[in-house]
């Protein structure tokens, strides 16, 4: 039994068939042809949120080391002995031998005035065989401050001990301040094959801010 087809049947199927064929190549060009950047969204839709940077640190300002008024011998954390003038304070180092050694060699270089011999790493913290800190003595650094009548390592001489130029003492050191006849200067040595030593003026408001403007260099 045959059966027979209408025009309008045959005409839907070739629609349909056509229809299908229509919508398989729109899906594929548009799967093929490129994105275009128009519709991306904007970049700026997508950006990170603004990065703050690291808030500074703030470290403590370096404790400034308050330069030395006087001058005096470290010995790298040895201990030494120093021959110590009672009637201004002024003292020397000596090397350690023996204590009856040192003594006499303390009295031997200073024999017009009353000695006494200290032991410690430095000046500061230097003690008697009795247990006397220099710093007790009642004329400590007197010597810095003025020149002591009748005060002298020498027979017949007013004060002081054999003089030395300030640029030959090896205890000085960058920073230390020195009393000159035209006002305190602080010291700076340069390093190299050759030790030089220059002085440059202290000024008025240093000197008052560590408590020199009292004091006459003089």
């Amino acid at each position: 039994m045959s059966i027979s087809r209408t025009p309008d049947t045959v005409f839907n199927r070739s629609l349909a068939r056509a229809s299908v064929a229509a919508l398989v190549a729109l899906v594929g060009n548009w799967a093929s042809s490129p994105v275009s950047a128009q519709q991306l969204p904007s970049d700026s839709a997508y950006t990170a949120a603004p990065s703050f940077a690291a808030a500074p640190e703030f470290e403590p300002a370096e404790e400034r080391r308050r330069p030395r008024v006087y001058i005096t011998t470290r010995s790298g954390g040895g201990r030494q002995n120093f021959c110590v003038r009672t009637c201004d304070g002024r003292f020397f180092p000596l090397p350690r031998v023996s204590e009856a050694a040192n003594a006499g060699a303390c009295e031997a270089a200073c024999p017009a005035a009353e000695v006494k011999l200290y032991s410690g790493s430095d000046i500061d913290g230097a003690m008697t065989e009795q247990g006397e800190t220099y710093k007790t003595l009642a004329n400590a650094f007197r010597f810095q401050r003025e020149i002591v009548p009748q005060c002298s390592c020498r027979t017949g001489a007013t004060a002081g001990l054999s003089p030395i130029a300030i640029e030959n003492d090896l205890t000085l050191r960058t920073g230390d301040i020195i009393a000159a006849d035209d006002g305190f200067k602080i010291a700076a040595i340069s390093s190299g094959q050759k030790r030089s030593v220059l002085f440059r003026p202290l000024s008025k408001a240093k000197a008052q801010a560590l408590g020199l403007a009292r004091i006459s260099s003089r």
